[in-house]
């Protein structure tokens, strides 16, 4: 860590988010804080000055409707809305409350579940979503924005609504601050709370290993409700003094191309398909990206050939893999350019601020070429898990996350990620629980047997396959049983590989050999 990096480490603590802010503003009042698309269907771009402004109109707007210091907020609301999603966080966090983005993609079933798990006094969302979230969360205050809908209120807009209230300041470093969902082994997610300072040292790790300056705008492809969004690029970007640009949904490749140019956008960074499917755009259009120096992906290994695309069609651009988790930060490693394409699949080493360790099934430390599980220690970790403490003391011990993630020390020293000791599939980027999938597939009349395992998807890296066997004399619809996982799932949880078999291959256990289903699955043709 250079002196710059160190100065910058120790100005943040003890800072919250809202201090950082006021703090950018003040150094640099009139540079972009974020651009970001408004459910009023336009894009606000907000120097620091405004930004810090906005924050402080909602704040007060969410306290003169009863939010108060550790009060729990969720947000229901897609990209289309990420200026509102965006702002709200920020009146959350001056509150001292907690936000909490939920999955917009989810079933009913999830949604019940995951708001009957944070409790929400309060909802922000969209004229179009009232009704449902009304329905499968009553109890709370729903806020609609863009004005009352029925018994619902409305949203803060702090560019109409005022406000003539003192906010004192009661938020503090170590306060929970976020509540992010993220898929784990079980049939059920789990909501991961970080504070004020794991999100600013997510943001100096982040930034740092992906080389945000003050000079820069950073965008990307990310979901409010994931981790990437509050936690990674708003933080990476602020910390580090530079302007994040979000992208609507929907939003095609040309699309994200075209808000490069307009936006002046300097690094960009996403998940390996989205990346996979724009470099493939890029020759088809004229499209002006001599402002972007670093490409950033992770979520899954991007393969040589996209690596050695970028490297043809965009010369001048460096590219870093970013690996993390939500429970990390999402922080972890890197893979710096100088390495690319060479080490294309290592995840790289620790990022700024970070510690990364290999251990054996008794904790034990591993040695360079030993595979075992992934541990992750740094300021950016997480509290806990919300409202779970089994889970919490199993995952987080002794001042190490277990990723539940298998990898290996090359004799350089970089990490290689090997399997998922839990059962999640990764696709595009978008964690998935099979458990969860397997769950619903099992609530099917006629099946006896399922399971669900990852195959080799050329754009998304990992695609979802599910193999199932039937109740004697039953000949089960394979379209129905997909139409029914439709209905249970969000629609990139729902199936598109469908196998009927004889038999699941098993231990003498019992327990599924899914690493064989695996196998069995590749020497079926695609």
């Amino acid at each position: 860590m250079n002196d710059a990096g160190m100065n910058l480490y120790n100005e943040l603590h003890g800072l919250t988010v809202p201090a950082l802010l006021r703090l950018r503003a003040a150094r640099s009042p009139f540079k972009l804080a974020l651009s970001a698309h408004s459910a009023s269907g336009y894009r606000d771009r907000l120097s620091y000055a405004q930004l810090v402004i906005r924050m402080e109109g909602v704040a007060r707007g969410l306290h003169a409707r009863g939010l108060k210091k550790g009060d729990r907020l969720a947000l229901f609301l897609s990209n289309a809305a990420v200026r509102e999603g965006v702002l709200s966080a920020l009146g959350c966090y001056r509150l001292g409350a907690i936000v909490s983005p939920l999955n917009v993609r989810s079933s009913d079933d999830e949604l019940r579940y995951a708001l009957a798990l944070i409790d929400p006094g309060m909802i922000v969302t969209t004229h179009d979503a009232a009704a449902r979230i009304a329905d499968l969360c009553p109890a709370a205050k729903l806020l609609v924005i863009g004005g009352a809908v029925g018994d619902a209120g409305s949203w803060p807009e702090p560019e109409k609504e005022f406000h003539d209230i003192a906010l004192p300041e009661v938020a503090q470093a170590e306060d929970p601050s976020v509540l992010l969902f993220t898929s784990g082994t079980t049939a059920r997610s789990k909501a991961v709370m970080h504070c004020h300072r794991s999100q600013l040292y997510c943001g100096y790790a982040i930034g740092g290993a992906i080389g945000i300056t003050d000079d820069d705008t950073y965008q990307g492809a990310w979901p409010l409700y994931t981790s990437s969004v509050l936690n990674m690029a708003c933080m990476a970007s602020w910390v580090h003094g530079a302007g994040v640009v979000f992208e609507e949904v929907p939003l095609d490749n040309a699309g994200r191309l075209r808000l490069i140019e307009t936006e002046g956008t300097t690094i960009y960074h996403g998940v390996t398909s989205p990346l996979h499917f724009m470099i493939d755009e890029y020759p088809r259009g004229r499209y002006d990206l001599s402002r972007v120096r670093r490409i950033g992906y992770g979520g899954a290994a991007m393969p040589a050939e996209v690596i050695d695309k970028f490297t043809q069609r965009l010369p001048w651009v460096d590219q870093v893999h970013i690996w993390g988790m939500t429970e990390t930060g999402p922080a972890g490693t890197f893979l710096p350019p100088w390495f690319l394409p060479r080490k294309a699949g290592c995840i790289g080493g620790a990022q700024p601020g970070c510690a990364i360790r290999v251990i054996d099934d008794e904790g034990r430390p591993l040695a360079r070429g030993e595979t075992g599980e992934i541990e992750f220690s740094g300021p950016s970790m997480a509290l806990a898990y919300y409202n779970d403490p089994r889970a919490t003391s199993a995952a987080f011990v002794d001042g190490w996350v277990r990723t539940g993630d298998i990898g290996r020390f090359d004799e350089e020293g970089h990490l290689h990620f090997v399997d998922r000791k839990k059962d999640i599939i990764n696709r595009g980027g978008l964690k998935i629980a099979s458990a969860a999938i397997e769950d619903v597939i099992y609530r099917f009349p006629g099946v006896a047997e399922a399971a669900v395992v990852a195959v080799a998807h050329r754009g998304l890296g990992e695609d979802i396959a599910a193999c199932v066997v039937a109740a004697e004399g039953v000949r089960l619809d394979l379209d129905a049983l997909q139409a029914h996982c439709a209905r249970l799932l969000a629609d990139y949880e729902t199936p598109r590989r469908w196998h009927l078999l004889d038999a699941l291959p098993k231990n003498p256990m019992g327990k599924v050999l899914k690493r064989e289903l695996r196998d069995q699955l590749d020497e079926v043709k695609q």
